[in-house]
């Protein structure tokens, strides 16, 4: 946040200056009246001061009017650019999580940081900031332009203003516990209500009607009790007021008219006028504290997210080229927090064969997929590919020769063609067309009237399309090695045969790692690793019996 501030620093002092000035005016005008006010009719020249003090009151207007609308402008700008900064900076900081990262939110809370906490310091900076910043240099110029009139009048002014702002104060902090009531008996309305609409059927069972209204009529007797309360209060904080400011204009006039009665009226008349102009700033920044209270929630959510400080760097290390050849595990040791996921894991894929790790759920196969693609970091060991220790190479290197196809297709509301490239202009429409007539999948393609302009949703598609499509996106990116994590459960027979066509297609040129317990990718494999307890528990090699 303060990145975004310093950026902006001009535009926050221009705002500044221009809301100064604007309640510089606003406090300037009353004097001219006051100036009017004492005016000596007698004198010879009385209708040229009177021009005068009205031009001077209609300039001081005009500009006003005109600085207020580039107030407006600016800080409408302001905020504005301020929201697309925060936003941006957050969603660049989300994207360069790391998993572990990644799994201390869930995608509801991130959400919400990028929109609603978003909007809420919005509020903070346009709304209630710039209210108190702006309510705040208006009381003190009213304040230094009451102790200008006259010194007496303006310490008994001050004291009326500092009363009626505590009394208002205590008032805005009980009707905010009484809404905070309200709120409260609102749940338990709306719990109650919930039960008894999910369990109408034992509602009709057992004759429970009367005892459910019984229950619903005391509930709604005892948030009408707090709505009467909190009426009553709202009601009662205006009169309050105007008596306590009434109380205080008795007390100037008192002073004025018996106790110093050199004071002009005019100066009387600007002291009145402050005192009573203190009362709407005033009521403005108490409305204010609650919606503060929440937009400070909101920025305390976001530096949460903005002050993670384990980002994902893709680029640091060297860059190898062409990662094709075997890849060895060395006594990898690896866990979530502060419980071991794998343990003492070895083991040796050769370049071109297709291994299947199998086991139970929660094992560690999918985990042991996710370390080899450095998505999560292990504790100890080694993972090799080409000889090259995987830690010390960079991550866009590893992953731009690795390509992975998880058992929940990954699709975009998008064109078909933008689903397959990503975005990577290198890919043309001939290679993905080939692509498709080479593993024959074109009658799937058939169906889709604007071929690669087909904006697709995954709901419309069944579970085996959307996997073709996620394993035609694999191939045309043309990795060295494969990584499939459950590619045929939860499909019909008929979809997983050709998802092994599929499998068996591409494992003619790479190396497939797949993460499977159906007998038929078990039977096509020419290694299986099974995981028992996050560790080897045995290794079946298609050509030489088990070890």
């Amino acid at each position: 946040m303060k990145e975004i501030i310093k950026k902006h620093i001009k535009s926050f002092l221009l705002a500044a200056l221009l809301v100064f000035i604007c309640n510089l005016l606003s406090v300037s005008h009353p004097f001219i009246v006051k100036e009017a006010v004492d005016i000596d009719f007698n004198s010879e020249n009385i209708k040229q001061i009177l021009i005068q003090l009205f031009s001077a009151y209609l300039v001081i207007h005009i500009v006003l009017a005109i600085i207020k609308n580039v107030r407006n402008i600016c800080v409408n700008k302001l905020m504005a650019s301020i929201l697309s900064d925060i936003r941006e900076k957050l969603f660049c900081k989300v994207l360069k999580f790391k998993m572990k990262t990644y799994n201390k939110y869930n995608s509801s809370e991130i959400y919400t940081r990028l929109t609603s906490d978003a909007d809420n310091l919005f509020q903070l900076f346009f709304g209630t900031i710039q209210i108190l910043v702006n309510n705040v240099i208006y009381i003190a110029l009213m304040v230094v332009m009451m102790f200008f009139a006259d010194i007496n009048l303006a310490v008994i002014g001050c004291i009326t203003v500092i009363i009626v702002a505590f009394s208002s104060l205590k008032f805005t902090k009980k009707l905010k516990r009484l809404d905070d009531g309200i709120l409260q008996k609102r749940d338990e309305e709306n719990r109650e209500f919930s039960e008894m609409y999910n369990k109408n059927k034992l509602t009709y069972l057992y004759k429970m009607q009367k005892d459910n209204i019984k229950t619903t009529s005391k509930l709604l007797d005892e948030e009408l009790k707090v709505r009467k309360k909190y009426i009553f209060v709202h009601n009662f904080v205006y009169p309050v007021a105007l008596i306590l400011e009434a109380l205080g204009i008795y007390a100037i006039l008192y002073y004025a008219l018996n106790i110093n009665t050199n004071i002009s009226l005019g100066n009387i008349y600007l002291v009145l006028f402050y005192v009573k102009e203190c009362r709407s700033p005033l009521s403005q920044m108490f409305d204010q504290l609650e919606e503060m209270q929440t937009c400070l929630n909101s920025l305390r959510r976001i530096n949460s997210i903005l002050r993670e400080k384990d980002d994902e760097d893709i680029y640091t290390g060297e860059d190898a080229k062409d990662l094709n050849g075997d890849i060895e595990f060395k006594n990898v040791y690896m866990k979530y927090g502060r419980e071991p996921v794998l343990k003492d894991i070895s083991f040796v894929i050769k370049k071109g064969s297709k291994v299947t790790i199998a086991g139970r759920t929660g094992v560690g196969k999918s985990t042991l997929t996710n370390i080899f693609m450095r998505l999560y970091d292990i504790q100890s060991g080694q993972i090799l590919m080409n000889g090259y220790d995987i830690s010390k190479i960079s991550i866009k290197s590893l992953r731009d020769n690795i390509s992975y196809i998880s058992q929940n297709p990954y699709i975009f509301e998008d064109t078909l063609r933008n689903n397959i490239t990503l975005g990577d202009n290198n890919i043309s429409d001939e290679q993905i067309l080939d692509i498709v007539e080479h593993i024959g999948v074109k009658d799937i393609f058939s169906r889709f009237t604007n071929g690669l302009d087909e904006v697709i949703k995954d709901k419309k598609l069944s579970y085996g399309e959307l996997q073709v499509i996620s394993f035609i996106r694999a191939i045309v990116h043309k990795s060295n090695i494969y990584i499939f994590d459950e590619p045929t459960s939860n499909i019909d027979l008929k979809t997983e045969r050709l998802i092994q066509n599929l499998i068996d297609k591409i494992s003619e040129n790479s190396t497939l790692i797949i993460v499977a317990h159906r007998k038929s990718t078990l039977e096509s494999s020419n290694k299986i690793i099974y995981l028992k307890d996050g560790q080897v528990d045995m290794i079946v090699n298609r050509e030489v019996e088990t070890i």
